[in-house]
This record gives structure tokens, C-alpha cells and sequence, in this order.
């Protein structure tokens, strides 16, 4: 049997359903990235780099605009032609037929005839997801690629020195002294939506759901009810808080606390009565005292080093010693060979907000730095990301 053979028949049934478990699923993943970069030339993955990527993005974020999943997913994701697609969304038949024939040639859809093709599992959901598809909107073009771009000429500029202080980071180099991430981020009514809704999907289909980390069990034990019982820094839309809501659906009313900026929060509806909102910025004390547990998700990684430590004392000013916990969910880089979902944001995180992801040593001197102590990191073995649970000292 050739090689060729041996790889087809290995291959023939494995999808993402295969595996036992999500973190065993990203190893799959890990082994088949390897093997395609052990299989490509050198030029196969510059060209994938600089002429497939790009070139996929416009096919889908036009395909997206023009309505062609939502419609495709309303007429049942069966097969069909581009040019029924066409007519669906009142647009070129020969464009579609462009666009659904390179992604189809990536195997983000699956060409059954000639010019009929199936939604993957993927298309299917850009269809019928509410959030997904703004990935492939301002979080793409304005974000990750807008600032990346201008991220090489920066560092030749500074002399290639590791970017840690926000004060002098990317943004403000492109808008000014007085520009930040986050005033980028909210200017623009689109990108704002855009960013929040691209962060639930991370939230959602990228990291481990916290209460499936940490015994969220034992924070009811004890709970006292004229308190609250989770509030969520800097929360976003909520998702965080609903997962908890869904694994304890027995909280009261109001007793979940939704943070954020005044911005981020004014278009958004809480998806349950127990669920509040309440404005606030993190940088300036913490009103809500002795809560049960404060939380926080993908913030700190925002922030270097000395901004972070704020954070963190305004958080512990509100603690109660012996009641009160913060939880800290977040990634965490390996030593040796971490993952490149992890490496992936470190990058995003030096291009967006002068910041990076911590090991587990950086971890413990943050919150040691800012008069705390770790209890305990709650991590799955293969997982990226882990809990860190946190006291006062």
C-alpha cells in the first residue's frame, strides 16, 4: 500500500465528532497541522499564507454580506447550485459561482455534482449563528488585520523591543497619544458590536465553559442573599454569567452582576432576569463589596503588567477575607511546545494592547504583586486555558 493509501485510508472516517472529549479533539488537531506542515514546500505555505488566506476571506465575508448562508440555512442546508443561491439573494449568478467554487476547493463546503454543493457544518452555522459570522467582519478587517499590519513597521521603528507598556503601544503610534484599543474598539458602533460578538464565540466554542473547570457547586453552599453572588468584570454580553445561570438555574433574580463599560453595555440585553447590568470601569474602585465571587475572562491578558496589578487591588479592596473569591479564567502558556491557539493570542495580544499571555509562573507574581494569593489553578491537562482561583492573603 502506498503512502498516499495509508494516509487515505486513516483519514476516510475521522471527523470532529471522533473524539472522546474537546481537548482530545484539539490534539488531533495539533498532530494534523504538524503533518501538513512536514507535507508542504516551502513556497505551498507561503502561498497558503499570502494568496489562499486573503483570498478566502473576501469569498466569505462577501457571501456573508450578500445573505447566501442565512438563506441557504432557511432552505434546510441541502445541496445546492450556485445558481439557486443566486436566486435566493437576488445576486450575479456567475459571482456565486466564483465564490462557493474556492470554498469548496478549501473544503469549507463539499461539492456533491457539478456546481451543487453542501454546507459544511461551519457554513451551516454562519447561517444560523447570530455571532459567528461578525468574525468575519470589523474584528477581522479593523482588528486583527487593520492594527497587525502596521505592527512590523512599528517594531523596526522601536528596534524591535517587546512591546509592554499600552502607553506606547501600536494604536497609539496609528491614532495618537490619546487612542487606545478600547476607544478604537467602541468608536465605531459596527466594530463594537462586531468585537463583542466575535468575543462570545471565543468564549463560547473556544474555551472550556468555567463551571465545567471549577466546582461551581460550592459557591452556593454558603451564599449569602442580600449579596451578590457573581459579578462579572468586564463581561461583555453575559455569556459567561448565563453558563453559570444554565449550570444553577436555581439563582435568584439580580443576583448575577454584569460589569463593563457604559459603551459595551447600552445595547445590551441581559439573556435572564437574574442576570443585571451595571456600568463600570475597572480601573477605579469596585462599588460592589463582599460579593461571593468576583470574575474575570480574558481581561487581564489585556492588560501588562502594572495596569493588571490595579485591577487586581481594586478587586481585593472589595474582597471579604473567608467569603469572598475572585476566579481568573484564562490561558496560560506551556513551557515547552504550547499550543498555537495560545501563541495565536499572544500575538493578537502584542498587536492590540501592548499585553501578552502569562505562564503559570507569571500568573502567581501578578497576583502575588497585588496582595493575593492562588488557591488553586483549575486546569484540564490538554486544555489551554484554566481557573485560577484566588483569596485574599
Amino acid at each position: 500500500m502506498s503512502a498516499i493509501d495509508r494516509l487515505s485510508a486513516a483519514l476516510q472516517d475521522i471527523d470532529s465528532d471522533s473524539f472522546a472529549s474537546k481537548e482530545e479533539r484539539l490534539l488531533a488537531e495539533g498532530l494534523l497541522v504538524k503533518a501538513l506542515a512536514k507535507v508542504r514546500s516551502p513556497w505551498d505555505i507561503t502561498w497558503d499564507h499570502n494568496w489562499v488566506h486573503p483570498a478566502t476571506q473576501v469569498a466569505i465575508k462577501t457571501l456573508i454580506d450578500a445573505g447566501v448562508f442565512k438563506k441557504w440555512a432557511e432552505q434546510g442546508s441541502q445541496p445546492t447550485s450556485s445558481k439557486e443561491l443566486a436566486r435566493l439573494t437576488n445576486t450575479d449568478p456567475a459571482l456565486i459561482a466564483r465564490l462557493v467554487r474556492h470554498l469548496a476547493a478549501q473544503h469549507l463546503l463539499v461539492e456533491t455534482a457539478e456546481d451543487t454543493y453542501l454546507p459544511t457544518p461551519w457554513a451551516t452555522t454562519l447561517g444560523t449563528d447570530a455571532a459567528l459570522p461578525s468574525c468575519y467582519g470589523s474584528f477581522y478587517y479593523d482588528i486583527n488585520n487593520g492594527i497587525g499590519r502596521e505592527v512590523p513597521a512599528f517594531l523596526k521603528k522601536t528596534g524591535y523591543r517587546n512591546i509592554t507598556d499600552s502607553k506606547n503601544g501600536v494604536i497609539k503610534d496609528m491614532l495618537g497619544p490619546d487612542a487606545s484599543f478600547f476607544t478604537y474598539a467602541v468608536a465605531d458602533p459596527v466594530r463594537n458590536r462586531e468585537l463583542s460578538d466575535a468575543m462570545e464565540c471565543h468564549s463560547r466554542w473556544n474555551l472550556t465553559a468555567w463551571p465545567d473547570l471549577f466546582p461551581t457547586d460550592a459557591l452556593l453552599e454558603d451564599a449569602r442573599p442580600d449579596r451578590p453572588l457573581v459579578v462579572d468584570i468586564g463581561g461583555g454580553k453575559g455569556h459567561d454569567l448565563e453558563k453559570f445561570r444554565v449550570r444553577h438555574p436555581e439563582v435568584p433574580q439580580g443576583s448575577l452582576v454584569l460589569q463593563d463599560l457604559p459603551a459595551v453595555l447600552q445595547d445590551i440585553e441581559p439573556p435572564h432576569e437574574a442576570i443585571v447590568k451595571h456600568p463600570y470601569d475597572f480601573f477605579t474602585p469596585q462599588p460592589l463589596r463582599g460579593a461571593r465571587v468576583y470574575f474575570m475572562h480574558n481581561v487581564l491578558h489585556d492588560w501588562s503588567h502594572e495596569p493588571a496589578v490595579k485591577i487586581l487591588r481594586n478587586v481585593a479592596a472589595a474582597m471579604e477575607k473567608g467569603y469572598s473569591k475572585l476566579l481568573i479564567h484564562e490561558s496560560m502558556v506551556d513551557n515547552v511546545n504550547p499550543p498555537s491557539r495560545v501563541t495565536t493570542s499572544d500575538i493578537i495580544m502584542l498587536t492590540c494592547v501592548s499585553a501578552a499571555e502569562r505562564t503559570v509562573k507569571e500568573w502567581y507574581e501578578l497576583i502575588e504583586s497585588a496582595g493575593l494569593k492562588v488557591v488553586k489553578i483549575w486546569k484540564r491537562p490538554a486544555a489551554v486555558e484554566g481557573v485560577i482561583e484566588v483569596e485574599l492573603i
